[in-house]
């Protein structure tokens, strides 16, 4: 994936993958606006009003959007839908092209300059994280600005933080590790004791994550021709959502008693 094509759109990006969301409205040059903020449960409520807010602050009707971006996840599963519902309720009302983009991908590319390997890093519950390795290649353009290359190293992993720590050394091998994103305290503690002075941690509001960062990701996929069929796309839940089933419904399954 590579930030050095010149290729500008108008997109809106929404992301509500964890309790912390964030929306956009931006092209490559320029940053229209931009709202993150402390959801907790209730990105049904706000993501509307919120994008709604951001149009009107800018000026700028949601028609003239050329795109819709969206993170897919891995994060809350409820946090996820409603971002993805709402994505494809604008993409199909507005007849705009959706792209879907990881949240993962969006923490790690807030660290391109890094100079290693990045894993970014989200908690899954059930002592486990939701992770993912990349690394950033600078790049030099014609006009002299600086852009950035990524390629991931692994795939979209979900495990526990020693499982963590094993993958990396396996598979990556490298001298040091970035660790960003949301990162408890407990799973820092691990991390840091198995991994001593190969691990680099970014604090939690410098890994916030950043909608305008979802729509750079899209804007480049976008200049390949790179879509995603609203009908088709799908979380990135990495883990089956847990579903309770009811004692009535499962008495009336039994059959007679």
């Amino acid at each position: 994936m590579n930030y050095c094509d010149n290729f500008t759109m108008l997109l809106l990006a929404l992301d509500t993958s964890t309790r912390q969301a964030s929306i956009a409205l931006c092209t490559e040059d320029d940053l229209y606006a931009e709202y993150t903020w402390r959801s907790g449960n209730n990105h049904s409520v706000e993501l509307l009003t919120s994008i709604q807010r951001l149009s009107a602050e800018c000026t700028i009707p949601l028609q003239q959007i050329d795109a819709v971006v969206v993170a897919t996840g891995p994060g809350s599963f409820n946090g996820v839908r409603v971002a993805l519902a709402t994505a494809k309720t604008l993409a199909f009302a507005l007849k705009k092209p959706l792209v879907g983009v990881s949240a993962l991908d969006c923490i790690a590319a807030q660290q391109r300059h890094w100079v290693g390997p990045i894993c970014a890093v989200l908690e899954a519950g059930r002592s486990e994280l939701y992770a993912a390795c990349y690394v950033f290649e600078k790049q030099r353009k014609d006009d002299g600005s600086i852009c950035y290359a990524m390629q991931q190293l692994s795939e979209y992993l979900l495990l526990t933080p020693l499982q963590l720590v094993e993958q990396l050394h396996e598979q990556i091998g490298a001298s040091s590790f970035l660790f960003c994103g949301e990162l408890s305290a407990a799973s820092r503690q691990v991390l840091y004791t198995q991994m001593g002075e190969q691990s680099f941690f970014v604090s939690s509001v410098e890994a916030a994550r950043s909608a305008s960062t979802l729509a750079m990701l899209a804007q480049q996929r976008l200049h390949r021709g790179e879509v995603n069929d609203p009908l088709l796309l799908e979380p990135l839940y990495l883990r089956r959502p847990s579903i309770t089933t009811s004692t009535r419904k499962q008495v009336l399954l039994s059959g007679p008693p």
